[in-house]
């Protein structure tokens, strides 16, 4: 430890605690993890507590990360201890505390947050070897100063092996987020349990509600958010169905889908307004219509008062005189 200072406590986790410090050999942040329960690691030959963690990192070296480890999308691997281990610090505001303050993030902002950490994931799991990350949670998310989404603390992250069908060794999760199969017994994770993760992971951030309140979720997914897109409640709904043949097959599919969302919302919104202005227009043309009627109704009455009235008169006065002399004839009929 004689490499790092420690500089402050920046959280702590079910198994370990986490600060941040300077590596005195480089200068630069990093963030420091240590167990929390001793022994720490390496009796009867088994591997120290953070030995998975580390392999999950120094693979970053090995593949086509270096993009996302270059801009703090990802951290890197940096030193292992016995009881600790040093990645890169990444960063920016974590997305728990941004939640706590604003209680539920928009829509739109959502979907950026989603981009970003499907675009991690699909590099993730489009490799030779899959490594599954087993742990999205808004507080695994940290928002930088550009605004974009990046993923830290891999220490539930595993290589995925095809030809492996057994369960997991070890279940790790955090309830709430965590997909069935990360109990046990269902066979091992896989890209369709991120997904499950990724699902979680938004209804949580687009509602503000705690994923291990699980009757606040059902109520939340029973009725209509006010600030949720019927479309994206069905982006959702498909990455956490319990089953895993019954979501989404890939990151991929579910990056597809949450792009179009936008696309969908402003097309029915067009298809809204475009309904309010036909309607305008109908309701216009009614009024017009009535109008245009209403005037020729006006010039009837006027024609009527103007000339069919006074021949209707002059017929009554016509009639009426014939009436009179036939009274006249009749009466002196009677007289002779």
């Amino acid at each position: 430890m004689e490499r790092f200072k420690i500089l402050k406590k920046l959280g702590q986790g079910g198994n370990s605690e986490a600060f941040l410090a300077r590596d005195k050999k480089t200068g630069k942040l990093v963030t420091l993890k240590f167990v929390k329960k001793v022994p720490v690691s390496g009796e009867n030959g088994e591997p120290g507590p953070f030995a998975v963690e580390a392999a999950i990192l120094k693979e970053f070296d090995k593949r086509n990360y270096k993009e996302l480890v270059k801009t703090g999308r990802i951290p890197c691997f940096v030193a292992l201890g016995k009881d600790y281990i040093a990645v890169s610090y990444v960063p920016g505001q974590n997305l728990l505390e941004i939640l706590k303050k604003k209680r539920r993030l928009k829509e739109k902002q959502v979907i950026r947050i989603a981009k970003d950490l499907l675009t991690i994931l699909r590099a993730l799991h489009e490799s030779d070897t899959p490594i599954v990350y087993r742990d999205l949670k808004p507080a695994n998310i940290i928002v930088n100063s550009d605004g974009k989404a990046c993923l830290i603390d891999f220490g539930a992250a595993r290589l995925y092996k095809r030809e492996k069908e057994t369960d997991d060794t070890v279940n790790l999760g955090t309830i709430g987020y965590a997909a069935p199969e990360q109990y046990g017994s269902l066979g091992q994770s896989d890209e369709q349990t991120d997904i499950y993760c990724l699902g979680m992971t938004v209804l949580s951030l687009l509602t503000g509600i705690n994923a291990k309140d699980s009757d606040a979720l059902s109520m939340a997914r029973s009725g209509a958010l006010k600030n949720v897109s019927p479309q994206m409640l069905a982006v959702i709904e498909r990455c956490i169905k319990a089953g895993r043949d019954n979501r989404f097959k890939s990151l991929k599919e579910v990056e597809k889908s949450i792009k179009i969302i936008p696309l969908k919302t402003s097309t029915i919104r067009l298809l809204k307004v475009a309904l309010v202005v036909v309607t305008a227009l109908l309701t216009s043309a009614a009024i017009t219509f009535g109008a245009m009627h209403e005037e020729k109704a006006v010039q009837v009455i006027k024609d009527d008062m103007e000339v069919r009235i006074p021949a209707i008169r002059y017929r009554l006065s016509i009639a009426r005189q014939r009436i009179a002399d036939i009274a006249d004839t009749l009466i002196k009929e009677e007289d002779i």
